[in-house]
């Protein structure tokens, strides 16, 4: 096999990789991350982007809670969620990596 051909079988394999990449990224970041707030007050969506999509709060849940209280307990359910979502986007590229032998 001459150099240019080993040069263009090598090009084409890091592409087919990019493109695996790319669509672990794509699906990862479209994913989406529940978290539960306390005292069945409800839920957070985020999605693996860390985008937020959801707020589900209980109206009768959330008489149990000052205005302060809820506020706290809402952002650190966001702050949750966006944590948990980027763990999962980072293992799963990780993942990606180790398995095209990018690392």
């Amino acid at each position: 096999m001459s150099y240019q051909d080993e040069l263009y079988h090598l090009a084409r394999e890091i592409d087919a990789t990019v493109v695996t990449v790319e669509q672990a990224a794509t699906g990862a970041a479209r994913d989406r991350v529940t978290w539960s707030l306390p005292g069945e007050l409800g839920s957070v969506t985020v999605t693996g982007a860390g985008e937020l999509v959801d707020v589900s709060v209980d109206v009768a849940a959330m008489k149990d809670y000052s205005a302060p209280s809820l506020s706290r307990q809402l952002l650190l359910g966001i702050q949750r969620a966006e944590e948990t979502a980027a763990r999962r986007f980072e293992t799963t590229i990780a993942a990606v990596q180790d398995e095209e032998r990018l690392i």
